[in-house]
């Protein structure tokens, strides 16, 4: 691991004495804000295009990112549903850059056309991370419930644009490892390697709800062989160069949890003290899953972050007593790497510096 600076050195001892004692002596570095609740997406791994849409208001949202940059949030992400469904996410995103938040949105891809994505990233956007599991028509369509072809269109828009936009410093995709798309990993990656797009990878998690039949997607007992080579192609692939930015150690996680739902051992999740969620209704979470802690429309955030029941949650989530994820910086022997390239990165999007990328040769 390379040296780390005294700053993420200070904050991980901070962050030790934390889940040592099991209350926070660290601020959250992240947050996860959801902006909706409703999708134009119908993916067999979750439920959330059920919903009725539902769009908070601009004075709620603001009232949210106020609060967690009080709390010291330097990074917020913002989720759905889908974002761009919101009609006022520039103006989101403007009040994170006034609140020098580094402002982050997950999305689809369906709207990542220039009616949609150029007032958001003439905003100030940050980051921009699409969910895109598959570049088979036929996989995207079984996972996903509409067709591939508009995102595809989208990414290479954004790519062709990106570099317009001085605040605009990350572009990455995220992808699902299912039963349905594994297979076509490889020919994912090669796609993301032409656009220069950063790759991230995530297990199904069976705890999304879904209306179709998500065994289809599940993998078994019968699979862990063939999932531990693909997993072991997939760590060849990033030392061979393509930009994947998971850790080894997290990826080889992925065929008992996939199967078993079995985390290795040893794992500590540090969750509770690094990051926060907030959903549409300003409920807060310490973990997507945990019960509510409390509402901003009626405490302050430092109250809640610093109470004895959000302490009760953090300690559940120490001895996972919770749903159980497997996601790369909830883990606290991944968290020091983890925790030094988000400070890294905090560090250079607050001075304007370019990302330092690794390009396969």
């Amino acid at each position: 691991m390379k040296k780390i600076s005294k700053k993420t050195k200070a904050y991980i001892d901070k962050l030790s004495l934390s889940i040592q004692e099991k209350h926070a002596h660290v601020r959250p570095l992240t947050a996860s804000l959801q902006v909706n609740k409703w999708c134009n997406s119908k993916c067999e791994y979750c439920g959330i295009w059920k919903s009725p849409m539902m769009n908070p208001s601009l004075e709620d949202l603001t009232l949210a990112i106020d609060e967690l940059s009080g709390l010291g949030v330097q990074m917020i992400s913002l989720t759905g549903g889908e974002p761009f469904l919101h009609d006022k996410l520039p103006q989101i995103v403007e009040h994170m850059k006034a609140r020098e938040v580094i402002s982050s949105t997950m999305t689809n891809g369906l709207l990542l056309k220039p009616k949609y994505a150029l007032p958001v990233l003439e905003a100030g956007l940050n980051s921009l991370c699409v969910s895109l599991d598959t570049v088979d028509p036929i996989a995207y369509k079984k996972i996903r419930g509409v067709p591939l072809s508009p995102i595809l269109k989208g990414l290479k828009y954004i790519s062709s644009i990106r570099r317009e936009f001085p605040s605009f410093f990350v572009f990455s995709i995220n992808c699902v490892i299912s039963k349905v798309n594994i297979e076509h990993i490889p020919s994912l990656v090669e796609f993301c390697s032409e656009l220069d797009i950063s790759m991230g990878f995530q297990p199904l998690h069976r705890s999304f709800d879904s209306r179709h039949n998500p065994e289809e997607l599940q993998f078994y007992e019968d699979d862990l062989p063939y999932l531990h080579k693909k997993i072991d192609d997939l760590i060849q692939m990033k030392q061979d160069g393509y930009r994947i930015d998971n850790n080894p150690a997290y990826l080889k996680g992925f065929p008992e949890f996939l199967v078993n739902k079995e985390l290795p051992g040893g794992t500590v999740c540090s969750a509770g003290f690094t990051t926060i969620s907030v959903d549409y209704k300003l409920d807060v979470r310490s973990c997507w899953p945990m019960k509510v802690v409390g509402n901003l429309h009626i405490s302050k955030l430092k109250e809640l972050w610093f109470s004895e029941e959000y302490d009760n949650k953090r300690a559940s989530m120490l001895e996972l007593n919770c749903p159980k994820c497997w996601l790369r910086c909830h883990t606290d022997y991944l968290s020091v790497q983890w925790l030094s390239d988000l400070l890294e990165k905090i560090t250079r999007v607050k001075s304007n510096q370019p990302i330092i990328r690794h390009v396969k040769s």
